[in-house]
């Protein structure tokens, strides 16, 4: 990825594949972490079809039912950044690229998760929805299978409404560049990831309930909150964020 090709923010029009996606991501990091000169940069997106992401640190043969997942025909990728398995369904996406160095979303895991969270955090507020941010809340027990459900875990830090989990992120860290990768639930559907997780049939029934019971979506607090709507907003809290 060249300078010339490079994007302070960016949003796509269209849902993309999410082999496409996670690719895209990983070479924005690559290319920041070849030249952190060119600056932070935010991608916002949407999947085109159900899809489940494992972090890079993830087993496939040992965290999914890969029977189930073939059986029902859903892709299955690998996300550059940590954490755990999602499914995703309705949802926006961000992907945001920094150099390790920035003065603002820079500096420690803490500290540029913290930032992150804040732009994402205000830019939900314009749409209409009031989060709270929670820091590192561990899963509650439910079946070991749903254990490897990001919507089950929280790491660093998360959006909640109520006590119930909206956006969670992810990150990777190389020697002068990092990528977060952020999940906001727009609708339902991510609860179905516990049907294509390693477990027997009991397993899988209580991890979908933990998954309903622990979340939240944008419809539910918003509903007339539109994706353009909310890539407006966090168009202006990167600007001001970001100090672009």
């Amino acid at each position: 990825m060249s300078a010339g090709d490079w994007k302070s923010f960016h949003v796509d029009d269209v849902a993309e594949d999410g082999r496409f996606l996670m690719e895209r991501d990983a070479a924005r990091l690559e290319a920041l972490e070849a030249n952190p000169s060119l600056g932070p940069s935010l991608f916002l997106y949407r999947w085109a079809a159900p899809t489940i992401s494992l972090g890079y640190a993830q087993r496939e043969e040992r965290v999914l039912d890969l029977e189930a997942v073939r059986a029902a025909g859903v892709p299955v990728v690998r996300r550059p950044t940590g954490g755990r398995a999602i499914l995703h369904v309705d949802e926006w996406t961000y992907g945001v690229a920094v150099p390790l160095g920035h003065a603002r979303l820079g500096g420690t895991l803490q500290d540029s998760l913290a930032a992150l969270s804040a732009m994402v955090a205000t830019a939900l507020s314009e749409v209409g929805v009031k989060v709270e941010t929670v820091f590192g809340r561990e899963a509650r027990p439910g079946g070991e299978g749903a254990e490897e459900a990001c919507f089950r875990t929280a790491l660093g830090h998360e959006l909640s409404v109520g006590g119930r989990k909206l956006a969670g992120a992810a990150q990777r860290r190389l020697s002068q560049a990092l990528l977060t990768q952020g999940t906001i639930l727009a609708g339902p559907g991510q609860e179905r990831l516990a049907d294509f997780l390693a477990g027997d049939p009991a397993s899988k029934r209580q991890g979908r309930e933990k998954l309903l019971e622990g979340t939240v979506t944008v419809a539910e607090i918003a509903p007339r909150a539109t994706f353009l709507a909310f890539a407006q907003a966090l168009g202006r809290a990167w600007e001001e964020g970001s100090g672009r």
